[in-house]
């Protein structure tokens, strides 16, 4: 008896495991195709069907893409109805597990993991290595899958165990003939969405599954009742993440699970039709777990073609049972959310766009200065814009800082690591750069509420300066936007070459501060002029952080 607990459990741990490895890595693998889905995201319902289709089975996880997909939709980045088509889509891409399984190379699970753990041990590059543990985690599924099939074994000629599994039996024997119990196809529905719903892993229930009726210990029609119930059992994680979400984010939470239940509930009644129709595709007499896996994947197909015309309506109906919420959070800016912590890959190139519209952004403050230095009558209006720029530059950093701390936590590549870290670097750049801009902003309305004017030289000395610095952050920002390296050179040379500008003005000013008969025109040109240095400075530090000078 306890040698049938420690092989089974002993057997899922190694599953679960090796899922854990081989989906983690994947994403890794997967990762630069994985940061152009943002630009998938305004296609049409077929194109969301096919992208969840295609990064459910990059990642190996309905329960990720879903979850992401939730995050996408709190963040404003995907409508309701686009997130109802990458659901349909994922639980068609969580079916290629299924198909893993059915290679069946259950006895070389060992020397597969052994194998990509010594090559993991001295690969030279990251990306070897995680290659190598991509297919240990491979090798620890088969592996578990074996440990826990051997250990299954005893348990067919115990009678305690044969009642326990007959309690949820699809069929009975009447006159000497197999039949379907609908009464059983309905428990054994329950138990594998209770089963999934509590490992938070379908992949793990089905290979639970697909274990027992191999050993016989499950009839086939009982297995693919139960593969019914873990389509809606794995749609808790996604409900779970939902908790907190916006109204439109618990809609999509919910769609994942009524498209579940209601596939299961038009399927049950014609459960005796569906299996002959899956007996016209493959013969579960010969290869259970092929036809276990044919049966996941149908099913979800067929959920796919029938939902297609009604997504519309699905989305209306959801937009009517959850009501939008009572309070709207209009300081969120970023389209940034936690539950896309998922795949970090996503939030990595995400912050990258949330940090170019904040370079845009801060371009619009160094135009409203422009035309401030121009003309003065605006002062009041292009203030007030400065500041509100400035106010939304304090939770763009906030935003973005905390999602990617987040993922700081994660298992990440270096290349991530690093890419992560130049973001949060040059978005605190960016916010102290808007900092200083309206510290300029500021003394200007100063000088303008004291009816002071700049002299011409100080002027041309100032725009000069200012159409210097707001070329170079151009550069900057550019070199950031197109990973140029030749760019962030160029604006290497041009700030060496403002220090000339800004010692040149200082001095001068400094000559001449003895006959300065305006004290408050004497400190502010001199508090706008450091104000240009310091800016310079972020910049130079945004360079240094991507040429690796020192």
């Amino acid at each position: 008896m306890y040698d049938v607990i420690f092989k089974v459990i002993g057997g899922l741990g190694l599953f679960l495991y090796g899922m854990n490895n081989m989906s983690g890595g994947m994403q890794k693998l997967a990762g630069e195709k994985l940061k152009k889905i943002l630009a998938m995201l305004t296609g049409n319902r077929f194109a969301a069907i096919f992208m969840g289709i295609f990064v459910t089975g990059l990642v190996q996880s309905s329960s990720v893409s879903t979850v992401m997909t939730i995050g996408f939709v709190n963040a404003s980045l995907l409508t309701l109805k686009q997130a109802l088509g990458v659901i349909l889509g994922a639980n068609v891409g969580t079916t290629i597990t299924g198909w893993i399984l059915v290679l069946q190379i259950g006895k070389y699970g060992l020397p597969l993991a052994g194998i990509a753990a010594i090559c993991s041990m001295f690969a030279s590059s990251e990306k070897a290595k995680t290659r190598a543990l991509t297919i240990m985690g491979l090798g620890f599924i088969f592996l578990g899958l074996e440990i826990m099939s051997n250990g299954l074994k005893p348990v067919r000629s115990m009678p305690e165990f044969i009642r326990m599994f007959h309690a949820f039996d699809a069929t009975a024997m009447v006159n000497g003939q197999k039949v379907i119990i609908f009464s059983g196809v309905i428990k054994a529905a329950l138990v594998g969405a209770l089963m999934t719903a509590v490992v938070q892993s379908s992949s793990a229930t089905l290979g639970i599954t697909i274990t027992l009726a191999v050993q016989g210990l499950l009839s086939y029609e009982t297995a693919v009742a139960l593969v019914l119930g873990e389509n809606v059992g794995t749609t808790i994680t996604a409900l779970l993440a939902s908790l907190k979400a916006t109204a439109n984010a618990k809609r999509a939470a919910y769609a994942h699970t009524l498209i579940n239940i209601l596939g299961v509930c038009w399927i049950i009644p014609i459960f005796p039709f569906y299996l002959i129709f899956l007996s016209k595709i493959v013969n579960s007499g010969t290869n259970v777990t092929k036809a276990i896996a044919t049966a996941h994947t149908m099913f979800n197909i067929l959920n796919v073609l029938i939902f297609i015309p009604f997504i519309g309506l699905m989305a209306k109906f959801l937009e009517f049972i959850v009501k939008d919420d009572e309070v709207v959070v209009a300081t969120k800016i970023t389209h940034l959310d936690t539950l896309m912590t998922e795949v970090p890959s996503v939030i990595i190139g995400q912050t990258k766009v949330e940090i170019l519209e904040m370079g845009t952004e801060i371009f619009s403050v160094f135009k409203k200065l422009d035309e401030l230095y121009l003309n003065r009558e605006n002062m009041d209006i292009n203030h007030e814009h400065i500041a509100d720029i400035e106010e939304r530059m304090d939770i763009f950093e906030k935003e973005i800082t905390d999602v990617n701390f987040l993922i700081l936590s994660k298992n990440l590549t270096e290349n991530e690591v690093d890419e992560t870290r130049e973001n949060l670097i040059i978005c605190d750049e960016y916010e102290t750069i808007s900092d200083y801009l309206l510290r300029i902003s500021k003394t200007l309305k100063k000088l303008v509420s004291n009816d002071i004017f700049l002299d011409e030289m100080r002027k041309n000395t100032i725009v000069k300066l200012h159409n210097d610095i707001e070329e170079i952050f151009r550069d900057v920002n550019n070199a950031y936007r197109t990973n140029s390296r030749d760019l962030y050179f160029i604006a290497l040379k041009k700030c060496n070459n403002i220090k000339g500008t800004y010692k040149k003005a200082r001095t001068a000013h400094l000559e001449n501060i003895s006959t300065e008969p305006q004290t408050l025109l004497s400190t502010a040109y001199m508090d706008m002029l450091n104000n240009y240095r310091r800016i310079k400075e972020h910049l130079y530090s945004i360079i240094e952080t991507f040429t690796k000078i020192s």
